[in-house]
C-alpha cells in the first residue's frame, strides 16, 4: 500500500503537503481531555508525518503530557539546556541567565542543514516535537523533506542496490559538519564521539500504511553493507540527492504560539541561519515512537 492522500477526520485541518504536512486547527489544551481525538490527532500524523498547530498557549506539562501520549517521553541528555521545570524539555535560545549562560542550545545564527535526529545512536528516539514561545521575525525558517517521496525519487537500480540493506551511521561526521553548532564542552564531545557506530535499515516501512521510506542521514552515513568504500561513494550522493529534492520539501515560517511536531523515521529537516539581534526560545521534547505504528529504525 502507498497511500499518498490524507484520511478524512473530524479534526479541522487543513492538508499543506499531500500525504506530508497537515496543519491542524484545534487547541491542543482541549485535545488532551479526549481520547477519541488524539486517536484522530495519531492517525493523521501516521499518514502525515509534520503536523502544525498555530497559536497555541501552552504550559511545560502540557507539552510534555501531549508528547508523553504519543510515545515515551525522553529525560532529555542535555542537562545545560534542560528546561528548570520539566526534564523532558530542552531550550534553544538566544536569551542568557543573569550569570551569563544561555539559557538554550544552538545560541548561534548559523544555519542547520538536512539531517534526522538521532541517527547516530542505535535506538533513535523518532519523535519530536518543537514550541516556539518567541521567534525571531525574520531568518530561522524550518523545512522539511518527505523521504517517502525520497524513495519513490530513486531509479529503480538503485533501490533494488539499497532495499535490504544497513546503512553505517557515525556522530563523528556529524561532528565533523557542524562543529560550530555541536558540542563546546570538551569531555562530552569526547563522549559522543566515542559512542559505537549505528546500524540501520536504509529503508524503513511504515507498520500500518506500507509506505516505504528513505532513511539516509547526510551528516551521519557513513557507509552502505555489501558495497566497496568506492561503490558507496557512488551511491551516497544519489541517495542524499534525493532526500533534499526541492519538489519535497516544505518550508515553514514559524510564528509565536507554532507547535511543530513531525516523525524522524520518514523525514528529514533543516532551518535557515537566524537573526541574533531578535530574541528566541523554544521548547523542544523528544520521544519514542512504537516500532508497531510508525517506521521506527531497528538496532
Amino acid at each position: 500500500m502507498n497511500d499518498m492522500t490524507t484520511p478524512k477526520s473530524d479534526l479541522r485541518h487543513q492538508v499543506l503537503h499531500p500525504g506530508f504536512v497537515v496543519q491542524v486547527d484545534e487547541r491542543i489544551d482541549q485535545l488532551l481531555g479526549s481520547e477519541p481525538a488524539m486517536d484522530r490527532i495519531r492517525q493523521l500524523w501516521q499518514n502525515a508525518p509534520v503536523l502544525i498547530f498555530r497559536r497555541q498557549s501552552l504550559e511545560e506539562d502540557e507539552q510534555v503530557r501531549f508528547s508523553s501520549a504519543l510515545g515515551s517521553c525522553e529525560s532529555a541528555a542535555r542537562k545545560d539546556i534542560q528546561s528548570p521545570y520539566h526534564e523532558e524539555i530542552i531550550y534553544f535560545s538566544t536569551l542568557k541567565y543573569s550569570d551569563g549562560r544561555f539559557v538554550g542550545g544552538f545560541a548561534g545564527g548559523d544555519d542547520v542543514d538536512w539531517h534526522s535526529d538521532q541517527t547516530f545512536r542505535e535506538r533513535p528516539a523518532t519523535g519530536a516535537m518543537l514550541y516556539g514561545t518567541e521567534v525571531p521575525h525574520d531568518g530561522g525558517d524550518i523545512y522539511w523533506a518527505n523521504q517517502y517521496g525520497a524513495w519513490d525519487l530513486l531509479p529503480k537500480d538503485i533501490q533494488q542496490l539499497i532495499e535490504g540493506k544497513k546503512g553505517t551511521y557515525r556522530y563523528a561526521k556529524r561532528y565533523a559538519m557542524l562543529n560550530a553548532l555541536e558540542l563546546k564542552d570538551k569531555e562530552k564531545a569526547n563522549a559522543m564521539l566515542s559512542l559505537p557506530d549505528a546500524q540501520h535499515q536504509l529503508v524503513l516501512t511504515h507498520p500500518r500504511t506500507g509506505r516505504k521510506a528513505l532513511y539516509a542521514d547526510p551528516t551521519t552515513l557513513v557507509a552502505i553493507e555489501g558495497l566497496s568504500e568506492a561503490e558507496a561513494a557512488r551511491v551516497m550522493p544519489i541517495l542524499f540527492a534525493a532526500g533534499g529534492d526541492p519538489s519535497l520539501v516544505y518550508r515553514h515560517k514559524v510564528h509565536n504560539g507554532d507547535l511543530l511536531m513531525w516523525d524522524n523515521g520518514c523525514t528529514m529537516h533543516r532551518r535557515d541561519e537566524m537573526r541574533l539581534d531578535q530574541p528566541r526560545i523554544m521548547k523542544r521534547t523528544t520521544f519514542r515512537l512504537s516500532a508497531s505504528d510508525y517506521p521506527v529504525p531497528q538496532a
